[in-house]
């Protein structure tokens, strides 16, 4: 929760439960002025206190929005794929500066919203994300956050000539500053496992915890801010906190459903459902899949025949190109998951990795030699992608562990891999979308190659949906929106149109 101040100094904003709500700076009933669908953020007033403008995530993204002090005529200030974030209105009533990975820089910049026209200005640039402005009494000057690296610092930019200038590094991590009517500044540091408020190089909130957005001036000398889930007001620089108490009113839906009744104590033979990632064979006869954690092979139009029928789990099965072998994975061999491989003639198990993570999503290389997967090494599948010998066991890495990335597909020629990856925005956040990642194989060390079918529009999902390289090498199968599409692309995986749907 963070909290404003009118410019009369009579009224609150805070944000809460993702609307906007305001109350007596006294304390009291808060009153809802947004509805339940902004997940609206970070609340500011405009000069003339007649408006609060906020962040809000209800078109498919963070952008500026604004709403009148009342709740009426709800509007939105800013669009785009991109996030625009933590608003602050200028004192002369003119701008609204706004934190946004807009521009195509790789990361956050300031950026201003002209109020009288509607037309946007970029104030900082560079390889580092700048955000969290906040303007200076005079509106000649922001000062905001510069973070580089995992190193931060609070510099200020003046918005007429661009000159720019280190205010402070502080130690720890710096956030969130805020100029009072004066020219001083408050900001937030964390600092091992401390939260706090600082002004004047001082410790303002003892040992409170306290909440990382600007503070508000309710005075030259108060703030008023968000602590240990508290809004607080308290003098500076070195005056007692006290809690300013409020009540809010929320409505709760409750679901109403049939609870199902689930006889698990039966000894009857019943149907088993869950048939989990079928794969048809080369030649088309037969159909690979697991179900209940084994592993199943069936003719098409026959009967399924269980595999392995243990105590083990078995998942994603894929035929080697002739035919004769599949590769899967399962913890059989004692830890998570490793590659294995049956011999659909003989019966014959064999295992391919032994790794210290999961191995999962593999793919044989087009001439059987080879199998690309992805060696799980975090939470929600981040994994980096590795290449195992079929024959010798010998394991290569060819990209590094990145966020949940698709399972492989080879190109024709086995030259290349490619997966959809999240190719991110910024390195702020985790925005950006699901693109094609091309990975060479070859060993010359070139660098993978994003490619972008269509601009900000992800691929579904990076799980288990695709990409898959057609076994001619010129097209790519890949899912929109839940809709199957084509696109032709050329032998290294470069798109040579718009995907089909």
């Amino acid at each position: 929760m963070s909290v404003a101040v009118s410019p009369d100094r009579r009224t609150l904003a805070v944000d809460l439960q993702g609307s906007i709500w305001t109350l007596p700076i006294a304390g009291g009933a808060a009153k809802r002025i947004t509805d339940e669908y902004n997940d609206a953020r970070q609340p500011t007033w405009s000069q003339d206190g007649k408006t609060i403008a906020f962040m809000g995530y209800r078109a498919g993204g963070y952008d500026i929005w604004a709403v009148d002090a009342d709740g009426a005529s709800l509007r939105q200030l800013t669009w785009g794929p991109y996030d625009d974030r933590e608003p602050a209105y200028s004192p002369d009533g003119a701008w609204l500066a706004f934190s946004s990975d807009r521009g195509e820089s790789g990361e956050y910049n300031i950026w201003l919203l002209q109020l009288s026209s509607g037309a946007l200005r970029q104030v900082t640039t560079g390889a580092a994300s700048t955000y969290m402005p906040t303007w200076s009494p005079d509106s000649k000057e922001l000062a905001y956050i510069r973070l580089q690296g995992s190193s931060t610092s609070i510099r200020a930019v003046s918005v007429t000539t661009g000159a720019d200038r280190l205010v402070a590094t502080p130690q720890g991590r710096a956030d969130a500053p805020s100029y009072g009517p004066d020219g001083r500044l408050v900001y937030h540091v964390t600092e091992g496992e401390s939260s706090s408020l600082i002004g004047e190089g001082e410790v303002l909130t003892d040992d409170e915890n306290a909440f990382a957005f600007r503070a508000a001036w309710a005075s030259p000398n108060e703030i008023v801010y968000v602590a240990d889930g508290k809004i607080r007001r308290r003098t500076v620089p070195a005056g007692a906190a006290r809690t300013i108490e409020f009540s809010a009113e929320l409505t709760i839906t409750r679901p109403s459903y049939v609870k199902q009744r689930r006889n698990l104590d039966s000894r009857v033979s019943r149907t088993a459902l869950g048939i989990v990632a079928p794969a048809v064979s080369p030649d088309g006869r037969q159909v690979a899949f697991t179900a209940l954690g084994d592993l199943y092979l069936m003719p098409v139009g026959g009967t399924p025949r269980n595999l392995t029928k243990d105590v083990y789990l078995d998942a994603e099965p894929t035929w080697s190109p002739d035919g004769k072998v599949i590769a899967w994975s399962t913890d059989r061999g004692g830890s998570l998951l490793d590659i294995w491989t049956y011999e659909v003639a003989t019966g014959a198990v064999k295992q391919v990795t032994k790794l210290a993570n999961s191995a999962m999503g593999a793919a044989w290389s087009p001439d059987g030699s080879r199998i690309a997967f992805l060696d799980v090494d975090g939470v929600w599948r981040r994994a980096s992608v590795s290449v195992v010998d079929v024959t010798s066991g010998a394991v290569t890495k060819v990209y590094a562990s990145s966020f949940g990335p698709g399972a492989p597909t080879w190109s024709s020629d086995g030259k290349h891999i490619a997966i959809a990856a999240l190719e991110p925005y910024s390195s702020r956040f985790r925005e950006g979308t699901n693109q094609l990642l091309i990975i060479p194989t070859d060993g010359s060390g070139t660098a993978p190659v994003w490619q972008t079918p269509i601009k900000h529009l992800s691929i579904d999902s990076r799980v288990g949906a695709g990409p898959a390289w057609s076994p001619d090498g010129t097209q790519m199968a890949l899912i929109y929106e839940g809709v199957l599409s084509l696109v032709p692309v050329t032998r290294d995986g470069t798109p040579l149109g718009t995907p089909r749907r």
